[in-house]
């Protein structure tokens, strides 16, 4: 299990900070899925964002309480769900964005198929997440997911933009 006490750490943003790059990839007028969200580190920043629908979804019911405790915002819905199978609207969603959370999906294949049926045509998939490079920290290698490893996965996507996160992520905007 994580530690929730890092996943909010101040020092977190010092290698991931979210107000330096999230700003040019999300829209105010953004209905978006934070799929894999945990205690909700990425959703407080999302809420500046938008004035949308923000669904925060984790299967973990630790996490989304912690989330709920750290964002209040009238716009946020929080899901105790599994990714792979979600209550949100079919497509509804401008962008989903997997934030160190699709490598450890345990059914990548369904949660692929589930991020199809909630995205507009014309929705993005935005990937923050660990490089496939060793680190000091960070989960194990053998899960990390390179480029070429999540195009494989979201095949009818294409890398529209990368962007940069720290020395530890790489960042990818996908679009049909």
């Amino acid at each position: 299990m994580h530690n929730h006490s890092f996943l909010l750490s101040p020092l977190r943003k010092k290698f991931e900070d979210p107000e330096k790059f999230l700003p040019n990839l999300i829209n105010i007028n953004d209905t978006i899925a934070d799929l894999g969200c945990g205690p909700g580190y990425y959703c407080q920043f999302l809420v500046k964002l938008t004035r949308n629908k923000i669904y925060c979804v984790d299967k973990n019911e630790e996490f989304i309480n912690e989330a709920k405790r750290i964002v209040n915002s009238d716009n946020v819905i929080f899901l105790i769900e599994d990714s792979s199978h979600t209550s949100i609207p079919s497509s509804s969603i401008d962008k989903v964005i997997f934030a160190n959370s699709f490598h450890d999906m345990k059914n990548k294949e369904k949660v692929y198929e589930e991020v199809l049926r909630i995205l507009k045509p014309t929705g993005k998939v935005i990937i923050i997440d660990w490089k496939k490079e060793n680190t000091s920290f960070g989960p194990p290698l053998s899960i990390r997911m390179s480029k070429e490893d999540y195009l494989n996965i979201f095949k009818n996507f294409k890398i529209e933009k990368e962007f940069y996160v720290g020395p530890y992520h790489q960042g990818l905007v996908l679009g049909r």
